[in-house]
């Protein structure tokens, strides 16, 4: 086990830096948009030691002010003898402790970080549950804990390469180089599912392209009627109306995999949201 190329990755990765370039962030400006509750899934502090602890804690001067570690090994393993390593919670909380928008998504609502929703295929307002075809091996797979010692720790896949904003703390996209994503097909566990690498990659290629051309299209129009809003009456009812579209929509964008996480749920929601915000004149 290269102990040192795994935690090379963690430094690497935007679980670990993202907490520092938020602190600093805010530190600089206090209107920017980061509070107290965004903590417990950023700080190694604030999710081993003190749930209760504040941003300022971790400002110049605060009790925390040298601990602006953000997600590290501890984080998610119990740390013991050489080859003791395992998780702290199933393997599938170990991801959905945080990257979830807390287990469902309320019509009229901000959707924030819904992966564990959009595997698990949970369905909201006018669009039904339809768990992804991944969820009935995830579930088996990742209900047990696993020891992941050997795994890449910046848990990206290969060929997809992260965009996020100026300041390095929001994702805004990604980037598929499918030739590259191909490769990682040739494993022969992989031939169990994937008996033809290139008839998939061509399907999720198809899907992908198919969600990114209706997320393009949707767009202007949420970004138009975000400015309006603040400038409508309080008792207008196309203040609610938009927000029942802007939760359908929030939820495949801020899922951040284009379909390939559950195309069928991607795609129906994503009818839905043009369905609410063509409703508003």
């Amino acid at each position: 086990m290269n102990v040192t190329g795994l935690i090379d990755q963690v430094r690497q990765n935007q679980h670990f830096n993202t907490f520092s370039t938020l602190l600093n962030s805010k530190e600089d400006d206090s209107s920017f948009n980061y509070d107290d509750s965004c903590i417990g899934c950023h700080s190694e502090t604030a999710i081993l030691k003190d749930p209760k602890a504040k941003l300022t804690d971790f400002f110049k001067g605060g009790k925390y002010a040298d601990q602006k570690e953000g997600i590290t090994c501890l984080v998610c393993h119990n740390m013991g003898r050489e080859k003791m390593i395992t998780l702290r919670n199933t393997g599938w909380g170990t991801c959905t402790t945080c990257h979830t928008s807390g287990g469902t998504v309320t019509l009229g609502k901000e959707v924030h970080h819904s992966q564990k929703e959009m595997i698990e295929g949970i369905g909201v307002g006018t669009v039904p549950t339809k768990p992804s075809y991944k969820w009935a091996a995830m579930k088996i797979r990742f209900l047990v804990p696993i020891a992941t010692s050997r795994l890449k720790h910046d848990f990206m896949i290969p060929g997809v390469t992260a965009t996020y904003d100026s300041l390095g703390t929001t994702r805004t996209g990604t980037q598929m180089n499918y030739a590259e994503f191909a490769k990682m097909f040739k494993q022969d566990k992989c031939i169990t599912c994937y008996y033809d690498p290139a008839q998939t990659i061509s399907k999720i290629q198809q899907r992908e392209e198919s969600i990114s051309k209706k997320l393009d299209a949707l767009k202007p129009q949420f970004d138009n009627w975000e400015k309006k809003i603040p400038s409508l009456d309080p008792n207008d009812l196309r203040i609610a109306q938009f927000k029942n579209a802007r939760t359908y929509y929030m939820y495949v964008t801020s899922d951040s995999s284009k379909g390939a996480h559950n195309y069928a749920l991607s795609k129906a929601l994503l009818e839905q949201a043009d369905i609410e915000i063509s409703k508003l004149k």
